[in-house]
């Protein structure tokens, strides 16, 4: 449920810069982290989700991920090359595949959760652990809520609002 919000400017730009500077940390430490499992980012997430979904399709991993089928089925292509991922058609739908791991995709998946597992394990260690529970919480909510608000706005807020025109231009 949509709540009034009467936050101030100046408490959404700090929000904002906070996010901000999450995102690029976040941005840097998936890029190491996929880079020493020798994977993309974008496979990284496909295998995971992957793994928690077992016997799925691509439009349920697109829904899942939120990103195209087409855009999806090139990771799929490159994931299915490199033995990670099998593809087996539904016999009651030729038209359905469903994916899996394969051996080798498991054993990638199992080493993506263990250097993911002890880089996080090790980033709670600057984390008071009383403030443990509040940050899980935290993290849960804003991606809950940041996920709603896609489903029911269908757009990012920025390509609704129109832009004020630069000083001396004259268009």
């Amino acid at each position: 449920m949509k709540q009034e919000n009467n936050l101030d400017t100046e408490t959404i730009r700090a929000f904002r810069r906070s996010l901000r500077a999450l995102e690029r940390e976040i941005g840097l430490v998936l890029e190491k982290e996929t880079d020493c499992c020798g994977v993309s980012v974008a496979q990284c997430h496909f295998l995971l989700e992957t793994e928690e979904r077992n016997n799925t399709s691509l439009t349920e991993l697109s829904q899942a991920l939120s990103l195209d089928v087409s855009t999806l089925s090139r990771t799929a292509d490159s994931l299915y090359g490199a033995g990670y991922i099998r593809r087996e058609a539904d016999p009651e739908n030729r038209r359905k595949v469903s994916i899996g791991l394969t051996k080798t995709g498991k054993a990638k998946v199992d080493s993506i959760h263990h250097v993911c597992d002890d880089s996080y394990r090790s980033l709670f260690a600057y984390i008071d652990k009383e403030k443990w529970a509040t940050v899980l919480e935290a993290v849960r909510l804003l991606a809950d809520a940041m996920r709603r608000k896609r489903l029911e706005e269908g757009t990012p807020c920025c390509s609704r609002a129109t832009p004020p025109k630069p000083h001396g231009d004259r268009r």
